[in-house]
């Protein structure tokens, strides 16, 4: 018997591979944007240890055209998950400039 199952999500999502610059406080990170929604991301990094759910962030996701500035949101972390040297965050975003 085949059964559906509808989604969830109210936004979809992109699934994309850019770097992406995380900022909090005077701490400057590369990270990678594994996906993109309209009302967050989810980003790969180097280790998850050190960021906590709740925390706040600065994200810039350059574009590839100079016409166009890079994308800049605050965003919350939402979800921290570990893989080995890997980690990823959820977050989503506060505003977007």
């Amino acid at each position: 018997m085949l059964t559906t199952t509808r989604e969830r999500r109210t936004f979809m999502r992109m699934v994309i591979d850019a770097p992406v610059t995380l900022v909090r406080g005077s701490e400057h990170m590369i990270a990678t944007c594994r996906e993109l929604a309209a009302n967050g991301m989810a980003i790969e990094v180097e280790s998850s240890s050190h960021f906590v759910v709740g925390e706040k962030l600065k994200i810039s996701l350059s574009t590839n055209s100079n016409a166009l500035p890079p994308f800049v949101a605050d965003a919350k972390v939402v979800r921290v998950e570990k893989n080995n040297n890997l980690g990823q965050l959820g977050v989503e975003f506060i505003s977007v400039s």
